[in-house]
């Protein structure tokens, strides 16, 4: 799992990652995208419990699992933690990542107005 940070307001820059399975005790290998029909960025407050994120990402190099979400509008308006996933959609069905647990964002209070 990993955290990511950004300042309240901040949509520069885009969340960035490489879509990681694991498979019993072997390292984790790339996710490959290539079938995949889509792939959504999910976020919601740790705290509150509130769904803050439900949109597509953007997959940018899909042999090697790469994916970007482009923050918009309010989505990082509201300092704090928020529990975040990926959700790939096969053919065949539905896919969490992580498996276990969750990614981190976290907001940080923005100083400058």
């Amino acid at each position: 799992m990993s955290t990511f940070k950004v300042k309240q307001g901040d949509l520069v820059p885009a969340l960035t990652a490489t879509l990681m399975q694991q498979v019993g005790t072997a390292a984790a290998t790339p996710i490959d995208l290539t079938t995949a029909t889509g792939v959504k960025f999910a976020m919601r407050n740790r705290t509150l419990g509130t769904i803050k994120v439900d949109a597509a990402c953007t997959v940018t190099t899909p042999a090697a699992g790469l994916v970007k979400y482009q923050w918009v509008g309010t989505d990082t308006d509201t300092i704090g933690f928020y529990d975040a996933e990926f959700q790939i959609t096969w053919p065949a069905g539905k896919q969490t990542v992580p498996g276990g647990g969750y990614d981190t964002i976290q907001i940080g209070d923005d100083i400058a107005t």
